[in-house]
């Protein structure tokens, strides 16, 4: 089995130099496709819309590095029907969740998923059904969903609501035996317009997963032994939200979410976040937001363990603590073009940090482009 984890390893460390290269490809490739001159190829399609491409880079305080190549293509072929695709790929220098047994240091690790939604409209309403699929090693998942909206009140009001499941197999590594998870979730919204520079939204969440949730890849001290997590296979989660939009002046906004979640678990959660955005003309836009999150853990939670505990846990998603999430982020469009890119490509430069009671710290940048696939 030892022998197993180290092929497994090198081949994901394998994967992750292709993909170092293969980023770098995918950037030039656009370039290329949208320079200046070349207008013909892609950009010909007259039904097209945009492409997007981004990359993200992620880095935390116990020295996983994650680099995250993404593309989206939206194209409407008709003003009734929309498709929307979406490509993109993790890879991760030393996995967040290590497998202990034989990969005490972490392991790297790959994770792809591939997604696509069409759109219909019907005068006032709008309905879209998708599914993504996504892997890496010794998980995969596959998701369906739908939604329906509909816009009431001479399109001041909006109502919406969706339904997803997930079907998500775990493989219990090193053991070659594979679990299920079933995952449901629904939601409804209200949106409203309450006067031409303000716009609020509530909501509610309500989500029930059902099978294998236990983390085979962290441990926790049992009498002083090292177990792997034991969690109930059943868990119900709701959550209430609340949203507000507002103009300011001097071409400034303002944002504003809240988020009130509980299980069955007793997880409670509250997390609310605060956010400006001004408009230093048209073309340039500079945001900041800021996130507070809060949480106690599950009623099964402890720092330790002793005697026979029937359910146990080592993931730290379940323990109670605090955390910060700072956000920057420049929009720039600029009027004649981005550098070989053709008038109408956005850019945007984004950096978050991240910093939590559990002594977790995290730095993620962003770097994105938006690309018109027909002249505005």
């Amino acid at each position: 089995m030892g022998s197993d984890c180290r092929a497994a390893g090198v081949a994901a460390s394998n994967r992750w130099t292709a993909l170092v290269g293969g980023a770098v490809a995918a950037w030039a490739v656009v370039a290329a496709i949208f320079a200046v001159n070349g207008t013909r190829s892609l950009a010909q399609a007259p039904e097209a819309q945009t492409l997007g491409v981004q990359i993200h880079t992620f880095v935390d305080s116990r020295g996983v590095t994650v680099l995250s190549p993404t593309v989206d293509l939206g194209r409407d072929f008709t003003d009734r029907t929309g498709l929307r695709v979406g490509f993109g790929v993790d890879a991760i220098t030393a996995a967040s969740d290590s497998c202990a047994r034989c990969h005490a240091e972490g392991a790297t690790n790959t994770r792809e998923f591939v997604n696509a939604s069409i759109l219909k409209t019907y005068g006032d309403t709008k309905v879209t059904l998708g599914g993504e699929y996504s892997h890496e090693n010794f998980y995969q998942a596959t998701t369906v969903s739908t939604s329906i909206s509909r816009t009431l009140n001479q399109a001041n009001t909006t109502v919406a609501g969706g339904y997803a499941f997930s079907w998500n197999r775990p493989q219990l590594h090193p053991d070659e035996i594979v679990e299920n998870q079933g995952a449901h979730s629904a939601y409804a919204t209200l949106t409203q317009t309450l006067s031409k520079s303000t716009v609020v939204q509530v909501g509610y969440e309500l989500g029930s997963i059902l099978g294998y949730q236990s983390n085979p890849y962290l441990r926790t001290s049992v009498d002083g032994v090292k177990m792997v997590g034991v969690h109930p296979d059943a868990r119900l989660r709701h959550a209430l939200t609340a949203r507000l939009r507002q103009a300011l002046p001097a071409d400034m906004y303002l944002e504003a979410d809240f988020r009130r979640y509980s299980d069955d678990w007793d997880v409670n959660a509250n997390t609310w976040s605060v956010g400006l955005s001004h408009e230093f003309d048209p073309r340039v836009t500079l945001s900041g937001i800021y996130r507070r999150h809060g949480q106690q853990g599950a009623y099964f939670y402890q720092p330790s363990y002793t005697g026979s505990p029937e359910f146990y846990t080592a993931d730290f998603r379940l323990f109670p603590f605090d955390s910060s999430l700072y956000t920057g982020r420049l929009m720039i469009t600029p009027k004649d073009g981005l550098m070989m890119f053709r008038p109408g490509t956005s850019l945007v430069l984004q950096y978050e940090f991240y910093k939590s009671t559990t002594n977790f710290e995290a730095g993620i940048f962003t770097l994105g482009l938006r690309l018109p696939l027909k002249h505005p």
